[in-house]
This record gives structure tokens, C-alpha cells and sequence, in this order.
């Protein structure tokens, strides 16, 4: 069971809140991103150009491509960077706590391809083990969401995946990457552009709704 705050609703989207690693262009990224010294950016940008495991290939797409040299911001959705996975969701402790899922650096890349606005966004997670935790295997719910801001905030493209993580017997935590490779809206004015903002962050709900069978009419009397 999952214990979350926050959500992530369509038609409120809430203001992002400040992290400790800035999101990242792909261009200039310098933080850390694993132990053989690449940076997360570098390893982004190296996954764009041979393609990635984690992430379906994107749509073919016919005509011109053009890449942006601005990009919306990305940020994490309040109270979407963490996820705290316990034994008992209901009266959750520190002893009962099994896993503790975060998100850490960011980057995306746009492209202007056959008018439309072709964006990707990849993320690096960190999954903790507790002292209730065991290795196996989890699914992560991440989602991404391409909102245009203002009085009233709209979401243009969301699209949820379940990342499957693998923790090895003897570690205590393990880092994962997922890389959005299918946000593709048509390409807006100047003016919305700059009112757009690509949100990351962990939705279990909205993966325990996606799960949950649909509801069996009764058979018609008569």
C-alpha cells in the first residue's frame, strides 16, 4: 500500500514545489548522476541519440524536425516527489516502513517536428530501502503532465507509466531512470508556450485507479 499526500487532479494543478536539484537542460547539465562519473544530463542526452530500454520508441512522425532551443520549465508536482511504502498504510511507523521513493534530477529536450511541439523528459529516481523492506522487484508509478498555467490551469498531455525497479540482494538503495519519449502536442502560440510547465512526479493513485476492474453491469430483466 501506498501513502501519498497530494494529487493529482486534472482540472487544479497546484503550484510546483522548490527542489533541491534544479531540472535541468540538456545542455550545460554538470550535477552527478552515477558512479561512473556521467552526469544524468549527459546520460539523457546519450539516450535521446541511441534510444532507450525504459520508454516505448516515440510515434512516427512524418516532415520537418527542428530542435528548440527553449523548452518549458520542468519541475516536480507537490506532493508527488515521494512516496513512503509501508507494511500498514493505516498506522504507518518508521519500523514498518518498507520502501521510500523520490525523484532527484531532471531533463528535457524539445523539437519542433511536423508542427507540433515533440517534448522529452527524463527523470532519475532513488528507491530506500526501510527496515521492512526486502529486494524484488516494484513498479513505480511515474507520471508526466504538460499543463498550460494561468487563472485557470489546463492540462494538455499526461500520460502515467508503471517503471519496474529491481533492488539486489545487499543494497540498501538502488537509483532508476525513465525516459517520456511520446509528449507531442500541437505546437502552441509564443504566448502559451511560455505559460507552460512539464510536471514529474509519482501518482499510486491514479495506477490503483487504472488497475481497478470496471464495474459489471447486470444482465437486463426481460
Amino acid at each position: 500500500m501506498y501513502r501519498v499526500t497530494g494529487g493529482w487532479g486534472r482540472r487544479r494543478i497546484f503550484a510546483a514545489m522548490p527542489v533541491a536539484a534544479l531540472a535541468l537542460a540538456v545542455a550545460g547539465c554538470s550535477s552527478s548522476g552515477g558512479g561512473d562519473g556521467t552526469s544524468f544530463g549527459e546520460r539523457f542526452s546519450q539516450a535521446m541519440a541511441t534510444g532507450t530500454p525504459t520508454a516505448p520508441a516515440p510515434p512516427s512522425t512524418t516532415g520537418a524536425s527542428t530542435t528548440l532551443d527553449t523548452c518549458p520549465n520542468v519541475d516536480i508536482r507537490r506532493g508527488a516527489g515521494t512516496i513512503a511504502i509501508n507494511t500498514n498504510a493505516r498506522e504507518p511507523s518508521a519500523m514498518q516502513l518498507r520502501y521510500q521513493i523520490s525523484v532527484g534530477e531532471m531533463a528535457r529536450e524539445c523539437a519542433n517536428v511536423a508542427g507540433n511541439l515533440n517534448i522529452k523528459v527524463g527523470m532519475q529516481g532513488r528507491i530506500v530501502l526501510g527496515p521492512a523492506g526486502t529486494p524484488g522487484t516494484i513498479e513505480v508509478p511515474v507520471r508526466y503532465a504538460l499543463v498550460e498555467e494561468g487563472p485557470q490551469p489546463k492540462t494538455v498531455y499526461s500520460k502515467l507509466y508503471r517503471v519496474p525497479v529491481t533492488i539486489s540482494e545487499g543494497q540498501p538503495s538502488v537509483a532508476f531512470t525513465h525516459i517520456e519519449e511520446e509528449m507531442s502536442v500541437p505546437m502552441p502560440s509564443p504566448t502559451v508556450f511560455d505559460r507552460y510547465v512539464i510536471y514529474v512526479g509519482f501518482d499510486p493513485l491514479g495506477s490503483a485507479q487504472e488497475r481497478r476492474p470496471a464495474k459489471k453491469r447486470p444482465p437486463r430483466q426481460g
